[in-house]
């Protein structure tokens, strides 16, 4: 499971330093998912909604140094996810397919650059992935699956704050969740996204190709014969790994984004309602060309 939290919040910012990639954001942040990044939901439909809050005072330069712009970003993307996983086999595994549709609010300000923008809470760049293999197993379970991310919400090279990006990506998931302990208590996860990305009209650049990993380890246990709770600790990274396709004024295209996250979460689970919820705290470190802050990411879920 994924977000879509563009942060597309400096092209005007990123002309004031040489040291910044030729765009910024992306369509797939670090640390959406969490512990159990890698485990695919079982068959039937689920619907989760993703709550993610994330700010940041901090944009960093091309060695990871802090530019010293004065900036405030802030966004809250709100998520809206229906997965349906068939009984239908495809390579031993249960074709699933889901759409992801974001709702984002945003604000860059900056006094030193006279920067103050803020989107209104409107329609992000959806996400349609046609195509999931899921795998289950006594100590295993794994996901693989293809999705293209469209350009629906609005986008403006002039604007400081998007709620969309304003290109096309495509993008492969691989993944899994190793289990140990009575019961599977004990889980190690690992999610795996790589990312093409197509032309943004407003530039003419095409952002180069990204690959992020992130899930975590957690222990699971029950309260009572209702409710199963299970804290851990999650983590994430992200590379862009290709340049991007041209230099603009003031940018430099082989200035690659890079960031790490690490963070703790606690998940309840209700039984009865096939009902949970998911709590996180994020924070960034590590980051280059781009910002560095922090996150809170509140999921619920509810199955079918």
């Amino acid at each position: 499971m994924m977000k879509t939290l563009p942060l597309s919040f400096a092209l005007t910012a990123i002309m004031a330093s040489s040291a910044f990639a030729a765009t910024s954001g992306s369509h797939y942040p670090i640390g959406g998912e969490g512990v159990m990044a890698g485990t695919p939901p079982p068959p039937g439909v689920h619907y989760r909604m993703y709550n993610t809050w994330y700010s940041a005072d901090k944009l960093t330069d091309n060695n990871g140094d802090d530019t010293g712009l004065d900036v405030d970003i802030d966004a809250y993307v709100q998520l809206h996810r229906l997965v349906h996983v068939t009984d239908k086999k495809l390579f031993g595994a249960n074709w699933a397919y889901n759409v992801i549709v974001p709702m984002v609010h945003e604000k860059f300000s900056s006094d030193a650059l006279g920067i103050h923008d803020n989107t209104s809470f409107s329609l992000g760049d959806v996400v349609l992935e046609p195509l999931a293999l899921f795998w289950y197993g006594e100590e295993f379970d794994a996901c693989l699956g293809l999705a293209a991310i469209a350009p629906t919400g609005d986008y403006d090279a002039h604007d400081a704050a998007s709620a969309g990006m304003g290109f096309w990506s495509g993008m492969l998931t691989l993944g899994g969740t190793y289990y140990m302990g009575d019961n599977r208590s004990w889980s190690a996860s690992i999610l795996t996204r790589t990312i093409y990305n197509g032309k943004q009209d407003d530039t003419n650049i095409r952002p180069g190709a990204e690959f992020a990993v992130e899930g975590g380890i957690g222990k699971q246990f029950a309260l009572n014969d209702r409710w199963l709770a299970r804290p851990g600790i999650s983590y994430g990274a992200s590379w862009q790994i290709s340049d991007d396709s041209k230099d603009a004024p003031g940018v430099v295209a082989d200035h690659h984004k890079e960031s790490y996250s690490v963070g703790a979460e606690l998940n309840l689970m209700y039984l009865p309602w096939h009902l949970q919820g998911n709590l996180r705290y994020a924070t960034e470190f590590g980051a280059k060309n781009t910002s560095e802050g922090s996150s809170v990411v509140f999921t619920l879920t509810k199955s079918f």
